[in-house]
């Protein structure tokens, strides 16, 4: 339970940063790694 609860926190925030950072990356794509990693 506790992991797939982590997963869908993840998920959610994944998704709304993601959508929020995939604007702006598509312009920088290496930032966008950079501050992945």
């Amino acid at each position: 339970m506790k992991k797939k609860n982590r997963n869908f926190i993840a998920k959610d925030l994944f998704s709304l940063k993601y959508k929020k950072r995939v604007v702006r990356a598509k312009k920088g794509k290496g930032s966008f790694k950079r501050k992945k990693g």
